[in-house]
Protein backbone atom coordinates (compact mmCIF):
# COMPACT_ATOMS: atom_id res chain seq x y z
CA UNK A 1 0.00 0.00 0.00
CA UNK A 2 1.30 3.43 -0.91
CA UNK A 3 0.58 6.61 0.96
CA UNK A 4 1.38 10.15 0.04
CA UNK A 5 2.05 12.54 2.91
CA UNK A 6 1.85 16.29 2.34
CA UNK A 7 4.37 18.66 3.88
CA UNK A 8 1.65 21.23 4.56
CA UNK A 9 0.21 20.69 8.08
CA UNK A 10 -3.02 22.40 6.97
CA UNK A 11 -3.58 19.98 4.12
CA UNK A 12 -6.11 17.83 5.96
CA UNK A 13 -9.49 16.23 5.55
CA UNK A 14 -11.97 15.53 8.28
CA UNK A 15 -13.59 12.24 9.08
CA UNK A 16 -17.36 12.21 9.10
CA UNK A 17 -18.09 11.19 12.70
CA UNK A 18 -21.74 12.21 12.59
CA UNK A 19 -22.95 8.64 13.02
CA UNK A 20 -20.17 7.06 15.10
CA UNK A 21 -20.93 5.59 18.50
CA UNK A 22 -19.40 6.88 21.71
CA UNK A 23 -18.43 4.23 24.25
CA UNK A 24 -19.46 4.93 27.85
CA UNK A 25 -18.09 2.70 30.61
CA UNK A 26 -19.95 2.35 33.90
CA UNK A 27 -18.42 0.53 36.88
CA UNK A 28 -20.50 -1.22 39.53
CA UNK A 29 -19.32 -0.38 43.05
CA UNK A 30 -21.40 -2.13 45.70
CA UNK A 31 -25.07 -1.31 45.10
CA UNK A 32 -24.18 1.80 43.07
CA UNK A 33 -22.29 2.53 39.89
CA UNK A 34 -20.03 5.26 38.55
CA UNK A 35 -19.25 6.80 35.18
CA UNK A 36 -15.61 7.80 34.71
CA UNK A 37 -14.50 6.56 38.14
CA UNK A 38 -11.23 7.29 39.91
CA UNK A 39 -8.51 4.62 40.11
CA UNK A 40 -9.58 3.85 43.69
CA UNK A 41 -13.19 3.33 42.60
CA UNK A 42 -12.09 1.06 39.75
CA UNK A 43 -10.08 -1.02 42.22
CA UNK A 44 -13.24 -1.47 44.34
CA UNK A 45 -15.51 -2.28 41.41
CA UNK A 46 -17.09 -5.67 40.92
CA UNK A 47 -17.73 -5.36 37.22
CA UNK A 48 -18.36 -2.90 34.47
CA UNK A 49 -20.48 -2.32 31.40
CA UNK A 50 -19.44 -0.70 28.11
CA UNK A 51 -22.36 0.93 26.28
CA UNK A 52 -21.95 2.15 22.68
CA UNK A 53 -24.32 5.07 22.06
CA UNK A 54 -25.19 6.47 18.63
CA UNK A 55 -26.06 10.16 18.16
CA UNK A 56 -29.73 9.11 17.90
CA UNK A 57 -29.54 7.70 21.43
CA UNK A 58 -29.77 4.11 20.22
CA UNK A 59 -27.50 1.52 21.81
CA UNK A 60 -25.13 0.10 19.20
CA UNK A 61 -23.28 -2.29 21.48
CA UNK A 62 -23.02 -3.43 25.06
CA UNK A 63 -20.53 -5.59 26.94
CA UNK A 64 -20.43 -6.65 30.59
CA UNK A 65 -17.06 -7.56 32.01
CA UNK A 66 -15.42 -8.13 35.36
CA UNK A 67 -15.71 -10.80 38.02
CA UNK A 68 -18.92 -9.69 39.72
CA UNK A 69 -22.55 -10.18 38.80
CA UNK A 70 -24.81 -7.24 38.00
CA UNK A 71 -28.45 -7.37 39.02
CA UNK A 72 -30.68 -7.02 35.90
CA UNK A 73 -32.49 -3.97 37.29
CA UNK A 74 -29.17 -2.27 38.07
CA UNK A 75 -27.90 -3.23 34.60
CA UNK A 76 -30.93 -1.57 33.00
CA UNK A 77 -30.34 1.58 35.03
CA UNK A 78 -26.64 1.56 34.08
CA UNK A 79 -27.54 1.34 30.38
CA UNK A 80 -30.09 4.17 30.72
CA UNK A 81 -27.50 6.41 32.40
CA UNK A 82 -24.91 5.42 29.78
CA UNK A 83 -27.32 6.46 27.01
CA UNK A 84 -27.99 9.84 28.68
CA UNK A 85 -24.26 10.47 29.13
CA UNK A 86 -23.56 9.36 25.54
CA UNK A 87 -26.24 11.69 24.15
CA UNK A 88 -24.82 14.57 26.19
CA UNK A 89 -21.30 13.92 24.91
CA UNK A 90 -22.61 13.69 21.32
CA UNK A 91 -24.37 17.06 21.75
CA UNK A 92 -21.21 18.68 23.16
CA UNK A 93 -19.12 17.17 20.36
CA UNK A 94 -21.56 18.45 17.71
CA UNK A 95 -21.39 21.98 19.18
CA UNK A 96 -17.59 21.90 19.20
CA UNK A 97 -17.42 20.64 15.61
CA UNK A 98 -19.86 23.36 14.49
CA UNK A 99 -17.73 25.99 16.26
CA UNK A 100 -14.65 24.70 14.43
CA UNK A 101 -16.50 24.92 11.11
CA UNK A 102 -17.42 28.53 11.72
CA UNK A 103 -13.81 29.37 12.69
CA UNK A 104 -12.55 27.74 9.48
CA UNK A 105 -14.74 30.10 7.44
CA UNK A 106 -13.03 33.18 8.91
Amino acid sequence: MEMEVADDPYHVWKLDVSNWPICITLYQIGCSFAVDPSEEEVACSEGYVHVGVLPSGDVSSMEKSGAGNIDPTVLLEMVEVGVRVGEDIHNQLDKQLEAEKSLAKL
